[in-house]
């Protein structure tokens, strides 16, 4: 089902910056690179530690800042150890300038 929530305005999302957001109780980074935006759960899946610290890196990843993992951009998937659980990647949209997340 989906649950979609206004986040922000897209010119508010730093280029090539994490950007961390809480929308309905959950922890989200949201993150502008190369004209698309992404969403994932502000976590790291190997410790307890948000993504929203962490580095862009080219090629659609994030790093973690505190150990170094990294994590595919659009699907959540652990690329680099010592994560090897996903973090969970949120459905969104753009529309008339406006940033949406669908939590559900």
């Amino acid at each position: 089902m989906s649950e979609l929530h206004y986040v922000c305005l897209l010119c508010e999302l730093p280029e090539g910056r994490p950007a961390a957001f809480t929308v309905a109780d959950y922890e989200i980074v949201l993150i502008k690179t190369a004209g698309q935006v992404y969403a994932l759960e502000d976590n790291c899946s190997h410790q307890d530690f948000p993504l929203s610290h962490g580095q862009v890196l080219a090629g659609e990843r994030i790093k973690c800042k505190a150990h170094g993992a990294e994590f595919c951009l659009k699907s959540g998937k652990a690329l680099a150890p010592p994560a090897f659980a996903p973090v969970r990647a949120y459905p969104l949209k753009v529309e008339n300038g406006e940033v949406w997340v669908d939590i559900g």
